[in-house]
């Protein structure tokens, strides 16, 4: 069962200089199934948190969807009022900011947060809240939350404050969960920690899960389906063991091959992407966007390239699918 679509999404920021819309996303279509768990994965700068703000309207003032739908449960959610789209908000689609410290209310407690949540969507009364934050803390693996409770932000350390976060995003038992870089600027203990949460909920809530990600370990481990963005366009998507292990486009193919791997008692040199992400002004719109830092380019890579959908569940753009190999 379809509970999102994201149909031709395309997204502009007004550039004066320019005197054009810039696209950061451009023709983007996926869909997400009820209880799956769906990956996006690519560089900083590809615009993966775009993309996961795009889904709840939470667009920057400057920035304008220009054509395209998002449509949960068949309603368009870039055509509601904002009233509108605060009661889906948390309620029906929750979000996982990437740093916890600037998304958390600096002069809320963690109890406060929590039932202010759930007070906006009328799910509690007084009485109830303590118990119902108090159960939430322990869903998240917090120890002695009666302590962490009463604490502000700034009280906690970085775990805790995500580990807050994510009880914050379960606490309207939401269909749709969207995790943007979760484990961004925590140590690697406190990483694998909040990834075993995020496995867990996969095996006992109800919801659907959109884990944004540039590391392909934790999109491997936790995902069903991968989408892979470069410059505001998917270049590859489908099954994640399927994509991860076959790459068919050479963006992805660069991606999996500039992770460090051991042989025997040594590490292989990186075999790193040539160049860097260009700006947005350079975004290509029509041409593939990786063209410039492909090694596999050829000359028919310089006409207009679109995705296409290879088997039931594959879909990549690029001419020389696989011919790298």
């Amino acid at each position: 069962m379809v509970l999102l679509e994201v149909k031709n999404l395309t997204l502009g920021f007004y550039s004066e200089k320019n005197k054009k819309w810039l696209k950061a996303l451009n023709n983007i279509n996926f869909s997400l199934n009820k209880n799956e768990f769906l990956g996006i994965v690519g560089e900083s700068g590809s615009g993966k948190t775009i993309l996961a703000n795009s889904i709840l309207n939470l667009i920057p003032k400057q920035g304008k969807i220009i054509s395209g739908s998002v449509l949960f449960k068949d309603k368009d959610i870039l055509k509601l009022s904002e009233n509108e789209v605060r009661k889906i908000r948390g309620k029906d689609i929750a979000i996982i900011f990437q740093d916890p410290m600037s998304s958390l209310h600096p002069l809320l407690t963690v109890k406060d947060q929590i039932v202010e949540t759930l007070h906006a969507h009328g799910l509690i009364n007084k009485t109830d809240a303590l118990d119902i934050a108090m159960n939430l803390l322990k869903d998240v693996k917090i120890d002695l939350p009666e302590l962490v409770l009463n604490k502000y932000p700034f009280m906690l350390s970085g775990g805790i404050r995500q580990r807050v976060m994510i009880a914050i995003a379960i606490s309207c038992s939401p269909e749709i969960v969207i995790a943007d870089e979760p484990t961004t600027a925590l140590d690697v203990t406190v990483q694998k920690d909040i990834l075993a949460l995020i496995k867990g909920f996969k095996k006992n809530l109800n919801f659907s899960f959109i884990l944004v990600s540039h590391d392909l370990g934790v999109i491997w481990e936790n995902t069903d389906r991968v989408i892979v963005l470069y410059c505001g366009r998917i270049m590859e998507s489908g099954k994640t063991k399927e994509v991860l292990r076959n790459p068919l486009h050479p963006y992805t193919f660069g991606l999996l091959s500039s992770i460090p791997r051991r042989t025997g008692n040594k590490l292989e040199i990186l075999k790193e992407i040539k160049g860097s992400i260009p700006s947005l002004q350079d975004f290509p719109e029509e041409i593939c966007p990786f063209l410039e830092r492909c090694n596999f380019a050829t000359k028919r890579c310089h006409d207009p390239v679109s995705l296409e959908q290879i088997d039931d569940d594959r879909f990549v753009a690029c001419f020389n699918k696989g011919m790298f190999r």
